[in-house]
C-alpha cells in the first residue's frame, strides 16, 4: 500500500507561518542579516558628540581612538567588549550625561573597536536607562 507523498509547499508555507505568529522569523531574520562584520552606520553628528564626550571624560587614559597601551591590559580598541559590557562601562561613568549623549558614546567606543562587537537588539534594561 503507497502512501502519497505530502505537498512540501504547504508543510513549508505552515510552518513559515507558524514561526513568524511565534515571533521567531523576526529574530531569525535580524541575525540572519547581522553577521559580526557588517554593521549599521551611525549619523555623523551623533559620532562627532560622542567623540567630544569621550575625548573629555576618557582620552587622558585611553587617547582619541582608544590605542593608549594600559597597564592593566591591552588598550581599549583592542578589547573584545559587547554592546552590553560598553553601555555598563558608558553609564557608570557618565551618570551626570543624557541618554542620547552616552548612547553616542558607546557608539564612538564601538566605531574604533579592533574586534566589532555584533550589533545587538537593546535589552529592556538598556531601553530603560537611556530614558
Amino acid at each position: 500500500m503507497n502512501t502519497p507523498p505530502i505537498p512540501r509547499r504547504p508543510v513549508a508555507a505552515c510552518a513559515l507561518l507558524l514561526l513568524g505568529l511565534a515571533g521567531v522569523w523576526p529574530a531569525a531574520a535580524q541575525w540572519h542579516h547581522r553577521p559580526s562584520e557588517v554593521r549599521e552606520e551611525k549619523p555623523a553628528p551623533a559620532l562627532a558628540i560622542g567623540k567630544k564626550l569621550f575625548v573629555e571624560r576618557c582620552g587622558r587614559c585611553h587617547n582619541e581612538r582608544g590605542d593608549k597601551p594600559l597597564p592593566d591590559g591591552p588598550p581599549l580598541n583592542e578589547r573584545k567588549l559587547t554592546r552590553e559590557g560598553i553601555v555598563r562601562a558608558v553609564d557608570s561613568r557618565m551618570r551626570d550625561k543624557t541618554g542620547d549623549e552616552r548612547r553616542a558614546v558607546v557608539d564612538y567606543i564601538e566605531s574604533f573597536l579592533k574586534t566589532r562587537p555584533l550589533a545587538s537588539i537593546p535589552t529592556l534594561e538598556e531601553i530603560a536607562k537611556f530614558g
